[in-house]
């Protein structure tokens, strides 16, 4: 039988003493821990819960991924899960910078998770990096992207890119 992972993450929240009492009473009657009753009560919750897109009715599993640049790419690309200023920043930063994210061939765009796995959790550094040389070295935060996807023995995207012809009016 497969071990399952140690739980990583801790919530601390705030409940007056009846929700607690009933908390316990629930994790007694059922046999389960107070951790466990609540993630199943999540599940379920989070089982109902779904947005309207183009895409017709959708729910959590459709945003989740092991990856959290993936989810956190998805999400900020969906206005009807309300995206955060700073999603809507590294969103934003990943377009512009699009070639380092994903994998585009023809019409069809796919996250390149293995770039992806490595520059995501220095994505805020590399927007500081975008944020305080853009007008002064346009191609300095992809180029320490580059390097960093380089040192992780990952082929880096062509950059800079080539330039893009003009298209007259």
């Amino acid at each position: 039988m497969a071990k399952r992972p140690a739980k990583s993450e801790t919530l601390t929240i705030r409940l007056d003493p009846k929700t607690r009492f009933m908390l316990e009473f629930i994790s007694r009657v059922k046999g389960q821990t107070i951790t466990t009753v609540v993630e199943r009560a999540l599940v379920e919750a989070a089982s109902t819960a779904t947005i309207e897109t183009g895409f017709g009715h959708t729910d959590w599993k459709a945003f989740w991924d092991v990856s959290e640049g993936v989810r956190q790419l998805r999400l900020a690309s969906t206005d009807e899960v309300f995206p955060t200023y700073e999603e809507e920043r590294r969103f934003a930063f990943a377009r512009t910078h699009e070639v380092f994210f994903w994998d585009i061939e023809g019409k069809t765009k796919t996250f390149n998770r293995f770039n992806i796995e490595v520059l995501w959790p220095n994505i805020d550094e590399y927007i500081s990096i975008w944020d305080s040389t853009k007008t002064s070295d346009h191609w300095a935060a992809g180029r320490r992207m580059k390097s960093d996807l380089e040192d992780a023995k990952i082929e880096p995207p062509r950059w800079p890119p080539p330039s893009r012809e003009l298209i007259p009016f």
